[in-house]
């Protein structure tokens, strides 16, 4: 018995210096871990809100100070014949503070809702990261637990036949074990489940807009068009930008110039622009249909249509739901990549030269779509598109003048089949003309 006690004690203090104060020590330095990302997405998440509230905020002074600027304008057109030169100077003198006034508060919201995109990416990221490192600190753990079984059963090993049955039942268990397969499982219990991700965006809301505004019809129109121009400019600015950096990820991904680090930081420099685009475009369909509306035109389409809502609390707010890929797990390029796999065999070689298989159709496009990556497919207003296939999440893969690619499915319309049958005629003779 003294013998047993003793391999028992002999086995306790192996298992307290190479099990338990190991373990002790990882965990402490991961509990340290764990609180620093909590309070480093805290503080994203802290700036988001920040921001969020400060749109509506300057939303809401904006509001009052147009209201007021537009009594003072009526007061001023309605006493122009019953009040003196030197009264009259006096209130053009308060409408030009009230018009500079204006003016700066109406640059101060529009800022804070453009810097809304920045702040709303910048938390996603962090939340990104936060998810990573975590899933890095699991990995630890398990590792470490596994480690530490191996140590146990090989002290169980050598304290001879009193601790047989112990360790048969224990060698079974841990025979069992595959480090891998449960990292494996611990992902996917952990990994989001959709590969579209749908952030919310506060748009810009104007007292121009209002259905119900005191303002002068002309006025109104006037003061639109000119926040138009405005958006149209910032347009043009990003994507030239977009361009740029498209150009940059292209060098940086070729085999003569790789460099991951930078193709990485710009693709989430991409991201962001991607998203500035899209707020700006949707601001700016918001303002157009106004526009037209007050102009008895018709109302202009747009695909951000569809994704733009109205929240309400004290005031009405405007924003727009954008989907785009998840970032934490496969990109949207890879997972079109992977859905359209099957593209590349010999069997459809012959339709990227122009000639059609039986059983493809034919689209027609709706909008212009600028490509942003390798793999997509440019439009314009008017092509007529060969439809390959149509995959999950919003993207179809077909062929444009002999060039193949993805395209979102939004923004073209699908042809009746007889219309793809004379499509696949005239496709043909085209490319037969060409090659003569």
């Amino acid at each position: 018995m003294k013998s047993a006690a003793d391999l028992h004690q002999k086995l306790g203090k192996a298992i307290e210096l190479e099990a338990i104060k190991p373990t002790h020590q990882v965990l402490s330095v991961h509990e340290k871990k764990r609180k620093s990302l909590d309070n480093e997405f805290e503080k994203t998440a802290n700036l988001f809100i920040s921001n969020w509230n400060q749109q509506i905020k300057a939303k809401k002074k904006l509001m009052v100070s147009t209201k007021k600027h537009e009594a003072l304008f009526h007061l001023i057109e309605s006493s122009k014949q019953t009040i003196t030169e030197r009264e009259k100077q006096k209130l053009l003198n308060k409408l030009k503070k009230s018009t500079e006034k204006l003016a700066k508060e109406d640059e101060n919201y529009y800022q804070k809702n453009i810097a809304g995109c920045s702040t709303r990416l910048k938390w996603e990221n962090t939340l990104e990261n936060c998810y990573q490192s975590i899933l890095e600190l699991e990995k630890e753990r398990i590792k470490l637990l596994c480690n530490n079984l191996n140590q146990y059963t090989q002290h169980i090993s050598v304290f001879g036949q009193t601790l047989t049955t112990c360790h048969t039942h224990i060698h079974g268990a841990i025979s069992n074990i595959d480090v891998e397969k449960d990292i494996q499982a611990l992902m996917e219990d952990t990994a989001v489940s959709s590969a579209e991700n749908t952030s919310e965006f506060l748009l810009t809301d104007y007292f121009e807009e209002e259905p119900n505004n005191a303002m002068n019809k002309e006025r109104q129109k006037s003061s639109i068009k000119s926040k138009l121009m405005r958006l149209q400019r910032d347009i043009e600015n990003a994507s030239g930008d977009l361009e740029g950096l498209q150009r940059m990820l292209k060098a940086y991904s070729s085999n003569s110039f790789p460099d991951p680090e930078s193709q990485k930081s710009t693709a989430a420099l991409m991201e962001e622009t991607n998203l500035k685009l899209d707020v700006l475009q949707a601001n700016s369909y918001k303002l157009s249909a106004v526009l037209a509306e007050l102009e008895q035109r018709p109302q202009p389409s747009h695909p951000c249509s569809d994704s733009i809502f109205k929240w309400k609390e004290k005031q009405t707010h405007s924003y727009v739901r954008i989907s785009r890929p998840f970032l934490m797990t496969k990109s949207g390029n890879v997972v079109r990549e992977a859905s359209s796999g099957g593209q590349s065999n010999p069997s459809s070689s012959s339709t990227a030269s122009g000639v059609a298989q039986h059983g493809s159709s034919l689209c027609k496009a709706l909008y212009s779509f600028q490509a942003r990556q390798d793999d997509e497919l440019s439009l314009e207003i008017g092509n007529i598109v060969m439809i390959h296939k149509k995959q999950d999440g919003g993207w179809w893969f077909g062929s444009l003048n002999g060039k193949k690619g993805h395209f979102p499915a939004a923004y073209v319309e699908e042809l009746p089949s007889n219309a793809a049958y004379t499509g696949i005629r005239q496709d043909s003779q085209h490319t037969t003309l060409h090659t003569l």
